[in-house]
């Protein structure tokens, strides 16, 4: 720098001010971009995507990858020396790694709703979840290892999961009216308001592709809700694609559809039982739903059937379902209440009756409502086990 004709030399100092100060910038542009970048991902996060949680029709792509499936091996063993530490190829390729790559038959399957923050959703802990009742935890001596994971079974002391998991009820007066909730998993926002504003004697039952599946079982017990699995059935001839590889078909023989039946069933631990998802083509064929009662009840699992064509077991581990809730798709909330009136009426009939439905963010508050006001008209809301429990006693 020159000043009247000389050349003047900056101080040391100013050097190194100069060098805090480009230091001091860089920091704060780092933290600001930081900041920035967070919060258009916490923004994003919590975008709400319009919709409904649907079955996509069937794609080329997805009816590649499901005859991938079919030629594998689903019944490959394990090495003898550790069954259980070597697992069989996932057979189910892409499902139960809750991938969205495009060979990933789960991603194809479903489309979920909402993005409701994942930090918020576990912090979420409403008082009922902290004083409810809670269902008992895994029990190592009612699982046994599979090619698939850890799946249910009878104790060798007796005891079953349809009993074991239940959620305690003790009978009075009133006639009992249970009610099942299904289709969840899927949706992270809506599960999360199911297993908080719902009653705790609500059954819940969850979707086999949910993602964190071992998450929302822990979730549901804590809460005081005994849940089921759901199992995804043929509905009509030749329409069991769009509901995924793992779908128990006619036209399977029963090695497959027993294997693909294991893969369900080792999906989560600590349900009391299992149910169908639509399936009135498959039920209805004696020779395809037999050999998946057996394996059932062989387990010690419950079943309930809402298509009628599956006749209620001796031991009372299979129910009918009373009656079908219209979940209120669409916003008509008119015919799910008329639905929830049936079932009512069928319990002050019978005695008992068990509902079932799929959540819908249209209709979750009605069904908070509805349960709520079932002792001012003079019914019990019980869980699913315990209607299941009186129809065994009374078989």
């Amino acid at each position: 720098m020159r000043f009247g004709g000389r050349r003047l030399k900056l101080p040391v100092l100013s050097r190194l001010t100069q060098a805090w100060l480009f230091f001091a910038a860089l920091c704060a542009g780092l933290t600001l971009y930081t900041v920035s970048d967070d919060a258009r991902r916490r923004a994003a996060i919590a975008m709400t995507v319009e919709g409904v949680e649907r079955l996509a029709p069937p794609t080329e792509e997805r009816r590649a990858a499901a005859s991938r499936l079919d030629r594998q091996d689903f019944g490959r063993a394990a090495p003898a020396a550790d069954p259980y530490e070597v697992l069989a190829e996932d057979a189910l390729s892409g499902i139960e790694s809750g991938g969205t790559a495009a060979a990933d038959p789960a991603a194809d399957i479903i489309i979920t709703v909402d993005g409701a923050p994942a930090k918020a959703i576990a912090a979420a802990s409403s008082l009922a979840s902290l004083t409810a009742v809670r269902i008992a935890d895994p029990d190592p001596l009612l699982l046994q290892r599979t090619a698939y994971g850890r799946a249910p079974r009878a104790g060798a002391d007796g005891r079953r999961p349809a009993t074991f998991y239940a959620r305690p009820f003790t009978p009075g007066d009133e006639a009992e009216v249970a009610l099942i909730v299904g289709g969840l998993g899927l949706n992270r926002a809506l599960t999360e308001r199911a297993i908080t504003e719902l009653p705790p004697s609500v059954t819940l039952a969850f979707a086999p592709y949910a993602k964190d599946l071992d998450y929302w079982a822990r979730r549901a017990r804590e809460a005081g809700h005994e849940f089921m699995l759901e199992i995804p059935m043929e509905n009509r001839s030749g329409e069991g694609e769009a509901l995924g590889p793992a779908t128990l078909l006619t036209t399977r023989n029963a090695e497959q559809n027993l294997q693909r039946l294991d893969w369900i069933l080792s999906r989560a631990e600590g349900y009391f039982g299992v149910t169908n998802y639509l399936g009135a083509h498959f039920s209805a064929d004696r020779d395809a739903i037999a050999p998946v009662l057996d394996r059932l009840a062989a387990a010690g699992v419950a079943y309930v059937d809402d298509t009628g064509a599956v006749r209620p077991g001796k031991a009372g581990d299979v129910v009918t379902v009373s009656r079908l809730i219209d979940p209120g798709f669409g916003g008509d909330k008119g015919r799910t209440a008329r639905d929830l009136d049936s079932l009512e009426k069928i319990a002050a009939r019978a005695g008992q009756a068990v509902g079932k439905t799929y959540v819908n963010a249209d209709s979750l508050g009605a069904l908070v409502e509805w349960a709520d006001g079932l002792s001012s008209r003079g019914l019990a809301l019980a869980p699913a086990s315990a209607v299941l429990a009186m129809r065994a006693e009374e078989s």
